[in-house]
C-alpha cells in the first residue's frame, strides 16, 4: 500500500462529493495499489514455484548421489577383495618358494628339517621383543615380523651348491675347505636375487637377501662374506645370526655333541659385543629361557 494515501469509502466516491481531481487522485491511488497486491502475488507464487522444482531438483540429486555413493562402496569392497586375493596369493606363492629351496636344502643334510623350524621360531620372538622395546623403529614393524619369520628358513639356501664331501664332512673343515663352505652365502644371496628381478620390492625377498647374505657377519668386523660391522649389518641378519648359532650349539651334529642350554649361553654371552649385537644378547639373556624352551619342544 502507498503510504499516505486516503482510501475513502465508496459512498463518498460520488462526483459532487469530492473535487474532480481528488477523485481522479483516488481512483489512482486504489488501481496502483491493486496492481501492487497483484505482482507482490504473482512474485510470491513464482518464487514458491521455482522453490518447489530446486527443492525437486535437489532431492533428484541426492538420491543420484546415495546411490552413486552406494555403488561406489560396493566397488570398493570389491576391491578390498581383490586386493586381500592377491595378497593371499602372494603370500603362497611365497611360502611355496620358502618349501621348495628349504626341502631342495633338507635333501642335502637330514638335519636342516627341525633346524629351520627352530631358527625362524627364534627370530620372531626376538623381532617381537624389540618391537615392544621400541628400538629400531624404522625397521621393526609387524611386516618386518612377518617377513623374518618367513624368510629365516632360507638362511643356508645356498648350501645346495657345497660338495657333499664338504658339507657332510664328520670332522673339522679344512682352511680351503672352509673358504668353499663360505660360499653358501653368496650362492643363497644368488639364487634369492634372480627372484628379486622378476619380483622387485617384495620385503618378504629382501629380507630373505639380507640374511642369507649377512648372517655370518660378526658384529666386530671379522666375519663373511663382506666383513661388515654393527650397524652396516642388517638388523634381520643379526638376529639370524645369533639365532642360527644358538641352535647350532644345542644341536647334536656327526662331527659333535650339542650343548646344554646354559653352556650354549654362556657360549653366546662371550660374544657380545664381538660376535654378536650387544642389544639383542641382552635380550637374549633376559628371555633366555624362551629359546630354551623353543628348542626343548621342536
Amino acid at each position: 500500500m502507498r503510504r499516505g494515501a486516503a482510501i475513502l469509502p465508496e459512498s463518498q466516491l460520488v462526483l459532487g462529493q469530492s473535487e474532480p481531481d481528488e477523485y481522479v487522485k483516488i481512483l489512482l491511488e486504489n488501481f496502483a495499489e491493486k496492481v501492487d497486491n497483484h505482482i507482490q502475488t504473482a512474485l510470491v507464487s513464482e518464487i514458491m514455484e521455482r522453490y518447489v522444482e530446486v527443492s525437486k531438483a535437489l532431492e533428484l540429486k541426492s538420491r543420484e548421489l546415495e546411490i552413486r555413493d552406494a555403488k561406489l562402496k560396493k566397488y570398493n569392497h570389491h576391491l578390498e577383495d581383490l586386493v586381500r586375493e592377491k595378497v593371499k596369493e602372494v603370500s603362497n606363492s611365497q611360502m611355496a618358494t620358502i618349501h621348495a629351496m628349504v626341502k631342495l636344502s633338507e635333501s642335502r643334510d637330514d638335519e636342516t628339517g627341525e633346524h629351520i623350524v627352530r631358527t625362524s621360531s627364534y627370530c620372531r620372538f626376538m623381532a617381537e621383543k624389540l618391537l615392544e622395546m621400541g628400538v629400531h623403529e624404522e625397521e621393526i614393524d609387524s611386516g618386518f615380523i612377518e617377513s623374518v619369520t618367513q624368510a629365516s628358513p632360507l638362511h643356508d639356501i645356498g648350501k645346495v651348491g657345497i660338495p657333499d664331501s664338504i658339507l657332510l664332512k664328520p670332522g673339522k673343515l679344512t682352511p680351503e675347505e672352509f673358504e668353499v663352505m663360505k660360499n653358501h652365502t653368496t650362492i643363497g644371496y644368488q639364487t634369492l636375487f634372480s627372484i628379486d628381478k622378476k619380483d622387485s620390492g617384495s620385503a618378504f625377498i629382501k629380507v630373505g637377501l639380507e640374511i642369507t647374505l649377512c648372517h655370518h657377519e660378526k658384529w666386530d668386523g671379522s666375519g663373511y662374506p663382506r666383513g661388515l660391522k654393527g650397524e652396516e649389518i642388517p638388523i634381520s641378519a643379526r638376529i639370524m645370526a645369533l639365532s642360527d648359532v644358538y641352535d647350532a650349539l644345542r644341536s647334536k651334529r656327526v662331527y659333535k655333541e650339542g650343548y646344554s642350554h646354559e653352556k650354549s649361553m654362556e657360549i653366546i654371552s662371550e660374544g657380545r659385543g664381538s660376535h654378536f649385537d650387544p642389544l639383542l644378547i641382552d635380550v637374549f639373556v633376559k628371555y633366555n629361557g624362551a629359546f630354551r624352551d623353543i628348542f626343548d619342544e621342536t
